[in-house]
């Protein structure tokens, strides 16, 4: 059992400059902590979730880590040249010398597709499919020229002059280039399924232990469709996850400001209606505290290692828990307490807890 961070949210009236340190020390006392892995969102058009280039955050989080996987979750294809972004992709494998992992999504907010002229759902989804397609092409290319025509992107790979090194003469870090994750929200996603054929890491952002049964069945249909043999040990599970030395510390900082205004402002308003709800919640009923309380994962590290024990033998396991990362920079104390916690005491105890379920399919 393994434990990181997901970064998705920051508050809209805390500055880029002072937003992006308090990541960057995030990521520091992640890797102080034992923490194993980071990953960073894209967005255009939401000030919640602000940075719009994971790519930079990595190039800046691999010059101050050593140890910890970094991962892009994800980039959003129809908003780039695949081209240019497959690139940019393979010189960042080489900066963190192999620990980057690489997510592709479609995009789901309306105005980031108006921000760059593409349409929702369907003309996103073709482009996702095409973009990532030739992303693998170029990885897997070893210097022949190569001419691809598509419906949204054309390739033209020359030949390489080996002398000159005029042509395709990147080659990811990675043999094969990065791992690549497929997100899935809604329940039963399409992109888990399709993720598993192609032997993707599935990574389900979900709120239920319903959400997450339902995206390993559809992952490993996937996966069995195309031949392949499912490994829970690649699953991450993207979580609410508040721990403290005791639960009412706990409590008190899941619903403290930060997580407050980010939670009332911008994810219930907007967002909690695509979330999987337990039977008998609906949207309009759901407050902070109630997520808290209900569907977050929050106490004492004795609470949240019970809590989420429970959850893993339910879902049948998974490889890597990530927990959201807040933006609490202005009271930073009690959340670096939260990260102490879960890296030095929540994620061993939890590995001896759920070791005899060794998951594998």
């Amino acid at each position: 059992m393994e434990v990181g961070l997901f970064y998705a949210h920051q508050l809209p009236d805390t500055s880029p400059a002072d937003g992006f340190d308090w990541d960057m020390q995030v990521v520091r006392w992640a890797e102080e902590y034992g923490l194993n892995e980071a990953w960073f969102s894209e967005h255009f058009t939401e000030g919640y979730e602000r940075w719009s280039s994971p790519e930079l955050h990595i190039a800046a989080a691999a010059q101050q880590t050593s140890r910890l996987k970094l991962g892009t979750a994800a980039n959003l294809l129809p908003y780039h040249n695949p081209i240019a972004l497959a690139y940019r992709l393979m010189a960042l494998d080489h900066i963190t010398r192999g620990r980057l992992m690489v997510g592709f999504g479609a995009g789901a907010y309306p105005t980031d597709a108006q921000l760059f002229g593409t349409e929702l759902p369907a003309q996103n989804h073709e482009m996702l499919e095409e973009a990532q397609d030739l992303i693998r092409r170029i990885w897997a290319n070893t210097g022949e020229p190569l001419t691809l025509t598509g419906k949204y992107y054309n390739l033209d790979i020359p030949p390489l002059d080996n002398p000159l090194l005029l042509g395709n003469h990147w080659r990811p870090y990675q043999d094969g280039g990065p791992r690549i994750a497929c997100a899935g929200f809604s329940p039963r996603s399409s992109s888990i399924r399709q993720g598993g054929a192609r032997g993707d890491i599935p990574l389900s952002i979900a709120m239920t232990d319903e959400y997450l049964a339902g995206h390993w069945e559809v992952y490993a249909e996937g996966a069995r469709s195309a031949g392949r043999t499912p490994d829970r040990t690649d699953w991450r599970v993207v979580r609410d996850v508040i721990v403290a030395d005791t639960d009412e510390e706990a409590f008190a900082l899941a619903t403290s400001t930060p997580l407050r205004r980010q939670q009332e402002e911008w994810v219930i308003p907007h967002n909690i209606s695509a979330m999987g709800l337990p039977d008998g919640i609906k949207p309009e009923d759901v407050t902070v505290d109630l997520l808290a309380q209900y569907m977050w994962i929050v106490g004492s590290v004795d609470t949240v290692v019970e809590r989420l024990a429970t959850e893993y033998e339910r879902c049948g396991g998974w490889g890597t828990l990530l927990v959201y990362n807040y933006d609490f920079h202005s009271q930073p104390d009690a959340f670096r307490r939260h990260l102490q916690l879960l890296g030095t005491e929540v994620a061993p105890r939890l590995t001896e807890r759920v070791k005899h379920l060794n998951p594998t399919t």
